[in-house]
């Protein structure tokens, strides 16, 4: 099967004027912080690796399967964006649910992790404070189990309750999972490897970050 995430050379480009890469790696598992200026191209890499955009350049894989070629490896790598992108008309629960089906497990459920979250799940979507809609979209992108998680901002608007309770989650998710997280600042939990992220140049990479137990 492979690694679960490959990433060779890629690149995003915008008309000619902007761009970020190459950025090349490869892991099983692990938690990797993008670090880099606003505007630096974080968040283009995140969703050229998910495959919500076309990089210009390179190719990514989850668990030996292309995700620019493959709804199976699509299936296995979910994206929490920072901008709020699930409709306003649904519930949580129903926010979940619906996921759920896109990724081919309908019977999952999210009620622990609502709970856990101090999420209401019949609480609809529309009526949600920001710290709200960033809960449903991480509950959302657990759906099915992903075996990447892409976490852009997600700390971001987070009660402390909350923020303590995703930081455990991604020490525990991080033995067994890839997940690259950007954070405003510096991350409140240390990283496996950090990956610097300029416009215009490749993407370079610092090892052995956070200790293993």
């Amino acid at each position: 099967m492979g690694n679960r995430l490959e990433i060779k050379n890629l690149k995003v480009t915008f008309g000619g004027s902007f761009s970020v890469g190459p950025m090349t790696l490869s892991v099983n598992s692990g938690l990797i912080y993008l670090k880099g200026p606003n505007g630096g191209g974080k968040t283009s890499l995140m969703r050229a690796i998910a495959g919500e955009i076309q990089p210009s350049s390179g190719k990514v894989s989850v668990a030996g399967h292309d995700v620019y070629s493959s709804l199976d490896a699509r299936r296995q790598l979910a994206f929490v964006p920072s901008a709020q992108e699930l409709p306003g008309f649904l519930t949580v629960q129903e926010a979940y649910q619906f996921t759920a089906s896109l990724r081919g497990v309908p019977a999952w459920d999210g009620a622990i992790y609502c709970q856990a979250l101090d999420l209401d799940l019949q609480l609809p979507l529309g009526h949600a404070s920001a710290g709200q809609r960033r809960k449903a979209e991480l509950v959302c992108a657990l759906a099915a189990d992903p075996r990447v998680l892409l976490l852009d901002e997600t700390f971001s608007h987070l009660d402390k309750h909350s923020a303590n309770q995703l930081v455990d989650w991604l020490h525990e998710w991080a033995e067994s999972r890839v997940i690259l997280l950007t954070h405003h600042g510096e991350p409140p939990l240390l990283a496996d490897q950090i990956l610097h992220v300029m416009p215009g140049q490749s993407v370079r990479i610092e090892k052995s970050v956070r200790p293993k137990p």
